[in-house]
């Protein structure tokens, strides 16, 4: 702190950090109460789980501090927009723009500061969504999936029979293991009208592939029994380890699985989908700096208007921005947009309104 502290009486005057403290404050009043609401919608979500016994409570508060975390390299671009548009809209309701102005102060400066704070914030963005987001997203994800396993084990009866939800296969179990992980003792019939096919197995227990989110039941010293119904051609094999898809997880979102990769391993593997996510990553650091410059001018700094004018249209803005990138990185995912173009044009466009919104003043 005593270096920072250094730094600014150095390199900053008086108005300039006067004027980044108040975009800081509004900042952090504004992402607080985005991020509360955040956690709120995330907490009523995981305690409807909680009520059923699906989750404990230290579970809970790892789901809802993941989500949270996770959360801030999209809620900081909108928070930094309408810091610099109540900071503004304020100083201008206050004639504090006008006393700068008679001090020999040109609004450049306000555009420096301006600059220096989404600068700051955009760096914050690319570290949080290029390095620290993803990890945290893939813990959560994983998780949620061992959470899930937990309660399909949960719900199985000992010495009862179970048939899955599309009737496909029906199990039963003797005994769950002593940490309720596991199966001891699993009998699972495949359902088909013509073919039978029935594994029994010492033990068993639920895996999920991360990468597919499809559910597997993997069993341990069993046989198969495979055979014709109504014939004597059966085949009897046995095996020490045997692994059947119980579920495919049809309802993952499509880019679900590219939110939990390092940004390392997007770049290499470098396929089309990879490359979307990761200039959607980019993407949140470019857009706080392009939206702080153009609250600017929404701010209307020669205006004497109240300080919140200018926000329903910078609402509209960042609507249409991050619906943009959105719609551009299901394009590139696609292949319909070449990946070296992908998000360049959206960048480019809302540049232009930029310099259309700061053109219609003179600073």
């Amino acid at each position: 702190m005593p270096v920072l502290s250094k730094f600014f009486r150095s390199y900053l005057s008086i108005i300039d950090q006067y004027v980044l403290r108040e975009f800081s404050l509004n900042l952090l009043s504004i992402v607080s109460v985005f991020w509360l609401i955040f956690m709120a919608t995330r907490l009523t979500r995981y305690l409807s789980q909680v009520a059923i016994g699906s989750i404990s409570g230290k579970e809970l508060y790892a789901l809802v501090a993941y989500s949270s975390l996770g959360a801030l390299s999209l809620l900081l671009p909108i928070s930094a927009f309408f810091a610099v548009m109540l900071t503004l809209g304020q100083m201008r309701s206050d004639n504090e723009l006008t006393i700068i102005a008679t001090c020999g102060i040109s609004s450049g400066q306000i555009i420096k500061d301006v600059g220096i704070f989404s600068g700051v914030i955009a760096l914050i963005i690319a570290m949080l969504s290029l390095l620290i987001v993803p990890n945290i997203l893939h813990k959560r994800y994983k998780l949620e999936k061992q959470l899930e396993l937990t309660t399909d084990i949960a719900s199985l009866v000992v010495e009862n029979f179970r048939s899955s939800s599309d009737n496909n296969w029906t199990i039963y179990s003797a005994n769950l293991g002593e940490d309720n992980k596991g199966m001891e003792d699993v009998f699972i019939k495949i359902n088909d009208e013509r073919l039978i096919s029935i594994f029994k197995a010492a033990q068993g227990h639920f895996e999920i592939d991360i990468d597919t989110g499809n559910k597997y039941l993997i069993l341990k010293d069993g046989f198969h029994y495979k055979g014709q119904a109504g014939t004597l051609n059966f085949h009897i094999a046995k095996y020490a380890s045997h692994s059947i898809l119980i579920k495919t997880n049809e309802r993952k979102k499509k880019y679900e699985k590219y939110k939990i990769l390092t940004t390392i391993e997007l770049w290499q593997r470098g396929n089309d989908e990879d490359l979307a996510e990761l200039q959607w990553r980019i993407s949140l650091a470019i857009m706080t700096i392009i939206l702080c410059l153009i609250a600017i001018g929404l701010a209307d700094l020669n205006s004497r208007k109240g300080r919140y004018d200018g926000f329903f249209q910078a609402i509209l803005i960042y609507i249409i921005y991050s619906n943009l990138l959105g719609i551009t990185r299901s394009w590139v995912a696609e292949g319909i947009v070449i990946p070296w173009f992908g998000a360049i044009w959206v960048h480019v466009l809302m540049a232009s309104i930029l310099l259309i919104a700061i053109s219609r003043h003179k600073f």
